[in-house]
C-alpha cells in the first residue's frame, strides 16, 4: 500500500495502493556513522579484534502502540514506487535513502490494515509528541527517536521535505488513512509521523 520515489532530483511518489504521495528527492548526503548504545544482548568484542559495525536497520520498536516489527530493506518496485513490506507485520525502510541515525530523513512505510485485519501501523495515529521510537541495527546498536508531529496529506500531495537533504537525523513513518476508495483499492490520504533523534 505505499508509493513512488527516485534517488536523484526527480519527482517521488510515496503511494499506498494506487494513490500517491509526491515529493522531491535529492541525492542522500554522505553518511556519518553515529555511536549507538548497545543492547544488553550484544556480544562484547575481545581486545585486539576488529568490531564490525553494521548500521542497517533490522527492527522497529514503538512501545506506545505495541509495535515490535522486522524492518525490510526495500527500494523501488517495477513502477518506480517505494516498495511496500512483503509481510504486513513488517515495515519497509527506503534503503536508497539515509539509514536511521544518519543525516537526512529516513523513511519507513507500513500497512495500516490487511484483508485479515490489523497490520503493523494500524495504531500509528495514536502516537503523540514525545513518544519514543527505537530502531535496532544489525550490529545490536539502537537509535532512539522522539515523535515531533503528525501530518495528514492527500494521497497525491507533494511533500518535498521527505527527501530533502539535511544535516539533522530524522525519521518519517508513513501509512494510509482517510476513506477507502474501492475504485483505486487504496485510502485517499496518508498519515506522516515525524521524529527527530533523541
Amino acid at each position: 500500500m505505499l508509493g513512488k520515489a527516485l534517488a536523484g532530483v526527480l519527482g517521488v511518489i510515496v503511494a499506498l495502493g494506487s494513490y500517491a504521495l509526491i515529493g522531491l528527492v535529492s541525492p542522500a548526503p554522505a553518511r556519518l556513522e553515529r555511536a549507538a548504545p548497545m543492547l544488553p544482548s550484544a556480544v562484547s568484542v575481545p581486545a585486539g579484534q576488529i568490531q564490525i559495525v553494521d548500521p542497517t536497520p533490522v527492527r522497529l520498536v514503538i512501545s506506545a502502540i505495541d509495535v515490535d516489527a522486522r524492518i525490510e530493506a526495500r527500494g523501488l518496485d517495477a513502477n518506480r514506487a517505494l516498495a511496500t513490506p512483503k509481510d504486513f507485520h513488517d515495515v519497509a525502510w527506503y534503503k536508497l535513502g539515509p539509514k536511521p541515525g544518519d543525516p537526512g530523513n529516513a523513511v519507513m512505510n507500513g500497512h495500516v490494515n490487511w484483508w485479515t485485519g490489523d497490520a503493523v501501523f494500524t495504531h500509528l495515529s495514536r502516537l503523540r509528541t514525545g513518544d519514543v521510537i527505537r530502531v535496532v541495527r544489525a550490529d545490536g546498536g539502537v537509535v532512539v527517536f522522539k515523535v515531533t508531529g503528525k501530518e495528514t496529506v492527500e494521497a497525491n500531495a507533494r511533500v518535498a521535505s521527505l527527501f530533502a537533504p539535511s544535516t539533522q537525523a530524522t525519521l518519517t513513518l508513513i501509512t494510509c488513512t482517510g476513506i477507502w476508495n474501492p475504485l483505486t483499492q487504496s485510502d485517499t490520504q496518508r498519515l506522516l509521523v515525524s521524529a527527530t533523534l533523541a
